[in-house]
């Protein structure tokens, strides 16, 4: 069983490799890369079914046992976050590029969407230090080469950002990851969870797990924000949806993993700062979802103010908080994805990306209308939709930690959030029509269609399934959460050694 936990890395990078010598077929091209997606999906899937009947999966490569060899461990929070990746990556490579799908074969494009996949994949399953930074670097690499297949002034000026910003925060993993090496003598994370408990100098450790926070934290748009709206607005649509589903959920994932694994002891330090951040950067959100009528910017700044809502349930170092941020980081890739999803079909329809531009659309396409109101309840967090369990856990932590005045600004910005879509979804239906009548319309292909209609149902049904996902996130909270629960689990030999 645990030889199969490569696969759903292996699968997309060999078909990345062989889509390279096919390119000149692009339907044989696509249908190969959407079947290896939906295959490492339904793989994961089956990991995760198994991984919460009996315990976490590892694999030894080369037959090292840790600390000595490179780990992979497939618990309830890695494979959750593989089996939810592997598929919205599946439904936007089917998206496909529309007029420019030869073109974008031609340059390698899908073969770099799966290239990122492999480095996003890898980043959950990693069990230890530097394996975490290889892979961050395999998706960052793969991210400039997409970010930069442009020939507009305003894609170089965004690449420019997003590239500079994302070097300096792998300086800092990489800084960090010397410095716990000193500090522990081991990179593997249980080993790592296991000793730094032992170690005297607390004010090293806290020190260390700031380098951690600015460097996940740059990678996740945790108040360095910079290079996300630019980026993700200047980004076709499958592609924006692709980083807006992986990039920042990537460091958000990365910050859960180890603020509650490794540096959980000094949470008056470490946990408060980051319900401070996690407010600076909710209100960062809702000023940039106010701000702009530029509709792939709201977007844009909507994926800023969920990551606000994931680091306050961290913050808080509650069982409830913590949950809830997990379930919330779950939901968030399938919304974001969806709501890209919706956004770009609207520029695409209309050719304009401001909102003002979208009146009378409704009557053309009334099938949007219908999925963008699920998609703002469900952004929302109204009951029943998807983002209500993930907030309402939040909430339930904030007020168990005292932190009123972060849940206070949850409330406010999740209100803000709903107004600022509803602004658009108001003016398709009830805008005055003097610009819409302006725009000709075009007509979306029904497959596309089809797609959105699948992610409207998935976000429904994760909220009306909500008690079956917090048994796989009641785990993975227990597992990260409870003293020695993960190096128990993983690596059993290493306490013993140890005593």
């Amino acid at each position: 069983m645990s030889n199969l936990l490569i696969l759903p890395l292996l699968l997309p990078a060999l078909c990345g490799l062989i889509l390279v010598f096919i390119r000149n077929n692009s339907l044989l091209s696509r249908i190969f890369a959407i079947g290896t997606m939906a295959v490492s999906t339904l793989v994961s899937l089956f990991l995760l079914i198994h991984v919460m009947q009996g315990k976490p999966i590892k694999l030894d490569f080369g037959g090292w046992q840790a600390p000595y060899g490179i780990q992979f461990v497939g618990d309830s929070l890695s494979l959750l976050m593989v089996t939810t990746s592997s598929f919205v990556v599946t439904l936007i490579i089917a998206y496909g590029f529309g007029r420019a799908e030869k073109r974008a074969i031609r340059f390698y494009l899908p073969s770099f969407i799966l290239f990122l996949t492999v480095g996003v994949i890898g980043s959950f399953l990693t069990a230890d230090l530097f394996n975490i930074y290889v892979m961050f670097e395999v998706m960052l690499l793969s991210s400039f080469v997409l970010i930069t297949l442009g020939q507009s002034v305003e894609q170089l000026r965004a690449a420019i950002i997003y590239v500079v910003l994302n070097i300096v925060g792998s300086w800092m993993l990489l800084l960090g990851i010397g410095l716990l090496y000193k500090l522990t003598g081991t990179l593997n994370f249980a080993h790592v969870a296991q000793r730094i408990g032992e170690v005297q100098d607390q004010r090293a450790v806290v020190i260390i797990s700031m380098v951690f926070l600015v460097a996940f934290g740059s990678k996740a748009a945790l108040v360095l924000f910079m290079w996300l709206p630019k980026a993700y607005a200047v980004l076709n649509t499958e592609l924006a949806a692709l980083f807006a589903a992986l990039m920042t959920k990537v460091g958000a994932y990365a910050l859960i993993r180890f603020f509650t694994l490794i540096f959980n002891e000094q949470d008056d330090v470490t946990h408060s700062l980051m319900v401070f951040l996690a407010c600076v950067t909710m209100l960062i959100g809702a000023f940039g979802v106010m701000a702009y009528k530029d509709i792939k910017k709201i977007a844009a700044y909507q994926v800023i103010l969920s990551i606000g809502f994931i680091i306050l349930g961290l913050g808080t170092h509650t069982f409830a908080g913590v949950n809830g941020a997990i379930f919330y980081l779950t939901n968030d890739i399938v919304v974001k994805t969806l709501l890209f999803f919706i956004i770009g079909s609207l520029v695409y329809i209309t050719g304009h990306r401001n909102y003002q531009y979208l009146s009378g659309l409704a009557k053309q396409e009334p099938f949007f209308g219908v999925a963008f109101i699920v998609l703002i309840l469900a952004i929302g967090g109204v009951p029943p939709f998807s983002g209500f369990p993930g907030k309402l856990l939040i909430f339930q932590g904030a007020v168990e930690n005292g932190n009123y005045i972060g849940l206070t600004l949850m409330i406010i910005t999740s209100l803000i959030a709903m107004f600022s879509l509803f602004r658009i979804y108001f003016t398709m239906y009830l805008g005055s029509s003097e610009k819409g009548e302006q725009v000709l319309f075009k007509r979306i292909p029904f497959y596309r269609k089809s797609l959105i209609g699948m992610l409207v149902a998935v976000v429904i049904a994760i909220g009306l399934a909500a008690p079956i996902l917090f048994k796989v996130t009641e785990n993975a909270t227990h597992l990260n959460m409870d003293d020695q629960a993960y190096e128990k689990a993983v690596n059993p030999h290493l306490l013993k050694e140890e005593k």
